[in-house]
């Protein structure tokens, strides 16, 4: 049965009746899909008896703060773009308690992509969603009955998904996974709505910047093949260069004219050939820039919003297998971490941000799960890991110093083969990813001393071998088959336990925030950025670091917790 409610007085009794029910289906229309510059058209609220469809353009919103804060668990598919809305509206409020059918379902088959309300929907219930009128004028004064219809039908099947969910929760002995992931809707939400400010002037400064230094490496690159290669000058001093920087298959060519053979020009297979010739590293660097001038340049300007002034990315809460978030629209969670990026993302005027990370979090999460009694000891000590490890690679006593490339040589180490590396693939990660040379024979040597003095990692790694599924600490599970998901064996419960925990730590601000004027800007893995005023920067991040600890303890019992504090104007 289907009430449509154009009438504040209808909409308060109806909803004085809806305040006592345990939980509701709860969806929205709108006529947009932005919520600072669009408004909620439709709200329909579903019981097993009856669905309520109430036309906002006569029903103020605050009018549902009643239900939608507190009372009745919320029960709505894609929950974040509701919410949004919801929040952003005049005298707004946050949904919650809410359980999301979308999230829920990518918990349970351990999906790092979102599925839509008809495919759940078809799967759980066998049940078909007519979507016709999903993209139809919601902005118009008299909506139709077939729309009116539309609106409902989307709300009607969301009590018996969750139903269906949940019991399926149980018997994967998940609930918990699903109870941290719907908790932390509001989070998220308050995040994205948040925002953060970019100074434009400074970004088009960068930019010029990384163009000036793409075409500066583009013409070091024609010299240097001038003068290895029988290619002249023009009179004006110019290489005569044909290649095209940009096309592999030229490069190719040319590096083996070079006398440098490779199977491609990828940036592992260059990287490993850095020193064979200096057009490698040169290329190398040209990729650079000029990655930095396509993917970071005038065009993210773009994504400032016209009226609030600042970039609302989008925060996908589940991004991946392992129960990471990722972000789109823009990725603020794939800048490069150079300083003078991230010094472009700047507090308010009389602001400030605070930017807190875990140290060592995947390694402090593998001596814990695995568990590695050495390792333990030494972060219960309050040791330097990586500098721990060069010592017995390098066969020191823990008395005698470590230098910055011995420990950088450890550093590469300690991250490659905790997620189970083999001698190739280390020689080449360590190349890659920290610029240590060492050789396949060195790196067996290294891979044979490393699991001698960490014997819990080793016996972890074989026990996980044969694994078909993985858990996180807190149980977020994970199906794998085959070898080579032996990697995601050994990285799914520590890299997933670090994403629980991370997840945990926004849940805490959300849930107190009260205690201080302040709230989160950005989230990058094992970092939680916050906004505040210069006034209250001191206790704000007294609040961030003991929201960030308290959220890993849950999971980190027998190694500390070790949160980094830094105050400034920007991000850098």
């Amino acid at each position: 049965m289907i009430q449509y409610i154009a009438d504040i007085e209808q909409a308060c009794i109806a909803l004085k009746g809806l305040v006592s029910e345990s939980e509701i289906g709860l969806d929205i229309e709108t006529t947009g899909l932005d919520p600072i510059l669009d408004s909620i058209r439709l709200v329909q609220i579903a019981t097993p008896l009856k669905t309520y469809v109430i036309d906002m353009y006569h029903v103020p919103t605050s009018v549902l703060n009643p239900l939608l804060t507190g009372g009745p668990i919320k029960v709505i598919h894609n929950s974040k773009f509701d919410a949004g809305f919801f929040y952003q509206a005049p005298d707004g409020v946050m949904v919650e308690p809410i359980f999301d059918t979308m999230i829920t379902d990518q918990v349970l088959h351990h999906r790092g992509y979102a599925r839509s309300l008809k495919d759940l929907s078809k799967e759980y219930l066998d049940i078909d969603l007519d979507k016709e009128k999903q993209t139809s004028d919601w902005g118009v004064e008299h909506l139709s009955e077939a729309q009116i219809q539309y609106a409902a039908q989307d709300a009607d099947v969301l009590l018996p998904l969750k139903h269906i969910q949940e019991e399926q929760a149980m018997e994967l002995q998940i609930t918990s996974v699903v109870n941290l992931e719907n908790r932390l809707v509001p989070a998220i939400c308050w995040m994205e709505r948040s925002g953060v400010s970019l100074d434009r002037h400074l970004w088009d400064e960068l930019v010029k910047s990384a163009e000036a230094k793409a075409v500066q490496l583009k013409e070091k690159l024609n010299l240097s093949v001038a003068e290895h290669t029988s290619s002249g000058l023009d009179l004006f001093g110019n290489a005569i260069v044909s290649v095209n920087w940009d096309s592999p298959a030229q490069v190719k060519k040319l590096l083996s004219d070079l006398g440098v053979k490779v199977e491609n020009t990828r940036h592992s297979t260059l990287e490993a050939n850095r020193g064979k010739h200096p057009v490698v590293a040169l290329l190398l660097d040209y990729r650079g820039a000029a990655k930095k001038v396509s993917t970071y340049g005038t065009d993210w300007k773009k994504h400032v919003h016209p009226t609030s002034r600042r970039i609302h990315a989008n925060w996908v809460q589940i991004g991946s297998a392992t129960g990471r978030m990722s972000c789109k629209n823009p990725n603020m969670q794939n800048l490069p971490r150079e300083a003078a990026y991230r010094n472009c993302f700047r507090a308010a005027p009389n602001c400030v941000l605070i930017k807190a990370d875990y140290e060592q979090i995947e390694l402090r999460l593998a001596a814990e799960i695995a568990p590695d009694p050495r390792m333990k000891k030494a972060f219960y000590e309050g040791r330097d890991l990586h500098s721990v490890t060069a010592s017995y690679l390098l066969g020191k006593s823990t008395t005698e110093t470590v230098t910055d490339s011995q420990r950088q040589m450890a550093k590469a180490v300690n991250f490659g083969l905790i997620f189970g590396m083999g001698a190739r693939g280390l020689s080449s990660y360590a190349q890659n990813n920290f610029r240590v040379q060492m050789d396949e024979n060195e790196a067996a040597e290294i891979r044979r001393r490393y699991f001698e003095a960490y014997s819990g990692i080793k016996n972890w790694h074989e026990l996980q071998s044969s694994k078909l599924e993985t858990r996180t600490i807190l149980g977020r599970h994970r199906i794998l088959e085959g070898e080579r998901d032996y990697t995601n064996r050994l990285n799914s419960p520590i890299q997933g336990s670090a994403a629980d925990g991370l997840k945990l730590a926004l849940i805490n601000l959300w849930e107190t925030r009260h205690q201080v004027n302040a709230y989160p800007v950005l989230t990058v893995h094992d970092e939680i950025v916050i906004e505040t005023s210069k006034e209250l920067a001191g206790k704000a991040a007294k609040w961030l670091k003991r929201c960030m600890e308290d959220g890993m303890r849950e999971f980190l019992r027998e190694v500390p917790v070790a949160v980094d504090i830094t105050t400034k104007e920007s991000w850098g």
